[in-house]
């Protein structure tokens, strides 16, 4: 049965708008595609503005609508409507009483990489202990983090926000809005670098999650950064205790041993208390590895029980474009062709990609495969196409992926777009694939290229369409050339 979030009493109170029906809502919504029933639909005048769909909120079963303004279209005898000077703001103040309300601990997480795939670990391990409401997606702006935060639960026991940034002052932001009790900096390093400009403002940026965190609260950082030591710095200066995870520069929660074969990751951590437990996931990668060892460092610092949670983890599996194998078979001239598809679609940034390329040289193939091919050699191909956002420094982040140690183990590497070719025209000719403009001119060059127990990963900013190559090799599944 849903329960009522809002209603307009409480949305006047806050908003100081005026409403034309009394209505009551169970979610908020600002997409009418996905818009549920009995929710408030905020109508967000961005790209496209969101007054023009409150109709379509409506046939789909929106309660009322949040909107500056009546569209033509819209009989306001007819439909409920709270009207409010600015939808964004008032929006914002609905998350501030939100957060008021709430008896929930808030988990808050940003990084330059890996923020989504740790709060979907901890959204698994956390509901195991009670009511849990986190991010959908990737809502990680000012706009998904006050829609996490007016969608929680009322009696929500732990509420996970993810916290992103483009530019200096958003994460200081949104943590003020989130008011985190707990946060996890998954990695520091190069990314959006157009809106940060540099290495120390984005670590400056990522600290400043600590902002609306209450004073000497635990901020979990990575010690395998570079920047590690300057990040402890910051983030005692903004008040927080930093206790760190991962395997170099004598971590609290230090990783001790960690493997990738054909069934997924494991790994031991030893904890400050000098136990050392294992845990095993079902997915691939030591930035996984890493991310799970955030999780484990917090669940102990939340006096929760390890024994109860390490099992969960290898259930935990990485969404579309984050991660995900899949092992795809398909007939060429009668026999059968079976490859490896690590799908790293989603976005990129040179720590990303340096992940990926990690994990495409270390994971094992078919198991039942080992011994009758065991002097065989499964070919491993990147895919990679442009990083964005990295301002100035965009050729040169390119070009430095051909010194990444993981290349000498890489077969075959496919370069889209403009900024990746010039890495390509860089590369060893005998590591050389194809460079093409777009992922769609590549998908129809890869799929005629596969060879049996091929091993291939595909990684590219989410503007480069990586994923029109992830369907098109996907699509070769069970058929027959």
């Amino acid at each position: 049965m849903k329960i009522d979030l809002w209603n307009e009493k409480i949305v006047l109170g806050v908003t100081g708008g005026y409403s034309t029906h009394p209505w009551k809502a169970s979610g908020i919504s600002f997409d009418s595609r996905s818009i549920k029933d009995g929710d408030l639909f905020v109508a967000i005048a961005a790209k496209r503005d969101g007054h023009d769909f409150v109709k379509d909120a409506f046939e789909k079963g929106a309660a009322a609508a949040m909107v500056s303004f009546i569209p033509e279209n819209i009989d306001k005898k007819k439909y409920p409507l709270l009207i409010v000077k600015e939808v964004k703001s008032a929006l914002k103040k609905l998350a501030i009483y939100a957060r008021k309300r709430s008896n929930a601990k808030f988990i808050g997480i940003t990084g330059t990489a890996g923020k989504t795939s740790t709060k979907n670990i901890a959204h698994l391990i956390f509901e195991d202990y009670g009511k849990t409401h986190s991010s959908a997606k990737s809502f990680n702006n000012i706009l998904g983090c006050s829609i996490t935060l007016t969608t929680a639960p009322l009696d929500a026991k732990y509420v996970i926000v993810e916290i992103g940034t483009n530019n200096l002052g958003e994460v200081s932001e949104l943590s003020k809005l989130v008011k985190p009790h707990y946060v996890i900096i998954t990695e520091v390093s190069v990314g959006h670098l157009e809106g940060l400009k540099s290495l120390k403002n984005i670590l400056r940026e990522k600290a400043s999650i600590c902002d609306g965190q209450r004073y000497n609260g635990f901020a979990l950082i990575p010690s395998d950064t570079k920047t590690y030591a300057d990040l402890q710095k910051e983030v005692k200066s903004l008040g927080s205790r930093p206790i760190s995870f991962g395997k170099r520069n004598s971590p609290n929660y230090k990783i001790i041993n960690s493997r990738v074969n054909s069934n997924g990751s494991q790994a031991s951590i030893l904890l400050p208390n000098g136990k050392k437990i294992s845990f095993s996931l079902s997915t691939f990668g030591e930035h996984h590895v890493r991310n799970a060892t955030s999780i484990i460092a917090l669940l102990c610092l939340m006096n929760l029980k390890l024994e109860r949670s390490i099992p969960i983890l290898s259930r935990w599996s990485p969404s579309q474009g984050r991660g995900e194998r899949l092992d795809i078979n398909f007939y060429k001239s009668g026999k059968r062709v079976r490859f490896t598809l690590l799908d790293e679609s989603y976005n990129a940034n040179p720590a990303s990609i340096n992940s990926a390329l990690d994990t495409l040289i270390k994971i094992e193939q078919f198991e039942e495969e080992k011994i009758e091919n065991i002097k065989k050699k499964n070919r491993r191909i990147a895919v990679l196409g442009d990083m964005l956002e990295l301002g100035k420094d965009e050729t040169r982040e390119h070009l430095k992926i051909k010194n990444l140690k993981a290349l000498e183990n890489i077969d075959v590497i496919h370069c889209v777009g403009v900024r990746m070719a010039k890495l390509f025209n860089s590369l060893p000719e005998e590591k050389r694939g194809f460079s093409t403009k777009t992922a769609d001119e590549m998908c129809d060059i890869i799929v005629k290229l596969i060879k049996n127990r091929d091993i291939i990963s595909v990684k590219g900013s989410f503007s480069m369409n990586m994923k029109h190559i992830i369907l098109g090799l996907k699509s070769l599944q069970g058929r027959n050339f």
